[in-house]
């Protein structure tokens, strides 16, 4: 899944060198950046790992490939730097970048342009506008699903868009023109779940709509009392309520109609999104209850049956659900580390170094090294990323990038863990200048890179 829309404040210092350039002093004017040694990713040009010798190596570039447009350097006060396209400047609200991969092509999401590219080759595939700013990517079957980083009165708040490595065919969903909606609320491998945004002040139910991802056709729409949270499995949404002073409970709804209801089990939790199974159970896992949390109480990791919400298992330690495999395997991690249980019956199939690396990918990531006041601005500017996940043992990427972030990660052709990340050579940064597409400091070589974990 992917994560929801992160928003930026717009830096204190961005808006002093907007003001006036030339009183941009946050950094020393003996202390602006220098112009930093080349890295494995300066070169203009697509750069492969075959060529170095390195592939398959923790912390090796597999792939460097240079990024079209004008970008900048973002600083903060309290955070690293962020490489950001020039036309976010002093944007207060803008989405961070993001990607997805499916089927040897992985879909970049940079401002307002999507780009697909071989993950094998680097080979920019095609490059497509939606028409707005984009905050996620979902793909779902054959169809990646565009969501606006905010809702939009034309009705182009979502697109439907069939993919493959030709190009992308837009699909015009079977929904209300006027209709204002909230992000994909939930979804599955054939589905999704939309809900109406309706004024705060109205007193009618929220419009849901459940939409076929491969057609853009509506399955059904109903009124439908608002939910807490949601669950999609088998076209039947799942829809959570805690009313105040009263138990949780489940209502379900297929063909746009209530079909059951029962109780959240106490041993669940209400708090957590819950996860469903295509012919499986219901799932609530407990992300915030750590070891000794007092606020843990009884909660564990639990499934349900969706039909009458009989409880199947429970899982004798807290966790938090990491992904589930063809609605029979859920992989968790709890206080002692990964774990892969069998959906129907809670048993423990594999622990730690026996689980698939591949089911753990939303696992992988990327830790900043600390900073602090006394460091210079080109310190600041490089500080180093180090690959992070299950098995990892990576070194910090010393010099490689500026304002490097992590943005997915996907299985290489053997099986190995690939990190995807975004930044810019360290010898492409430019000084504030009044020539410059924005007031603050120039990427003038952005790229996105891979890094085998």
């Amino acid at each position: 899944m992917l994560s929801p829309t992160r928003v930026r404040t717009v830096p204190v210092l961005a808006v002093a060198c907007a003001l006036v350039l030339s009183a941009c002093s946050a950094l020393a004017e003996d202390d602006r950046p220098a112009s930093a040694e080349p890295s494995a990713i300066s070169p203009d040009a697509v750069v492969d790992c075959a060529e170095n010798g390195d592939c398959g190596q923790p912390g090796a570039v597999r792939w460097s490939l240079p990024l079209d447009g004008d970008f900048y350097l973002e600083r903060h006060e309290q955070s690293a730097p962020q490489l950001r396209p020039a036309g976010h400047w002093l944007d207060g609200r803008h989405p961070s970048p993001g990607a997805v991969m499916a089927d040897g092509i992985l879909f970049v999401h940079v401002a307002d342009t999507v780009t697909a590219v071989d993950t094998v080759t680097a080979a920019t595939l095609w490059t497509e506008s939606p028409g707005f700013d984009v905050a996620a990517l979902r793909m779902i079957g054959p169809t990646l699903v565009v969501s606006a980083a905010a809702s939009r009165d034309d009705g182009t708040s979502l697109r439907l868009l069939d993919v493959d490595r030709d190009g992308a065919r837009a699909m015009e969903p079977d929904l209300p023109e006027d209709l204002d909606h909230v992000d994909v609320l939930t979804a599955d491998d054939t589905h999704l779940v939309l809900r109406e945004q309706l004024p705060w002040d109205t007193e009618e139910d929220p419009r849901y709509f459940l939409v076929e991802a491969a057609t853009g056709q509506v399955e059904w729409s109903a009124r439908l009392e608002s939910g807490g949270a949601h669950a999609l499995a088998d076209e039947t949404l799942y829809l959570i309520y805690a009313p105040e002073d009263e138990p949780a409970f489940v209502a379900a709804v297929t063909g746009g109609e209530r079909t059951a209801e029962f109780g959240v089990p106490e041993s669940a939790g209400a708090n957590s999104e819950p996860w469903a199974l295509p012919g499986g159970p219901l799932l609530w896992d407990t992300p915030d209850c750590g070891s000794g949390d007092a606020r843990c109480g009884g909660e564990r990791i639990t499934a349900v049956d969706p039909d009458d919400g009989e409880v199947l298992w429970t899982h004798p330690a807290p966790g938090r659900i990491v992904s589930t495999t063809a609605g029979e395997e859920v992989h968790v991690r709890d206080e002692d580390g990964h774990r892969t249980l069998d959906a129907r019956t809670g048993e423990i199939l594999a622990e730690d170094g026996d689980v698939d690396p591949v089911a753990l990918l939303d696992e992988f990531g990327a830790e900043r090294q600390d900073f602090g006041p006394g460091m210079s601005a080109q310190e600041y500017d490089l500080l180093p990323v180090r690959p992070t996940g299950p098995g990892v043992d990576a070194a910090p990427l010393e010099g490689l990038a500026a304002g490097a972030e992590h943005l997915t990660a996907y299985e290489g052709t053997e099986g190995e863990v690939v990190g995807v990340y975004l930044g810019c050579a360290p010898d492409g940064l430019r000084p504030p200048s009044m020539a410059a597409p924005t007031g603050g400091t120039t990427c003038a070589e952005p790229r996105l890179f891979t890094v085998d974990h």
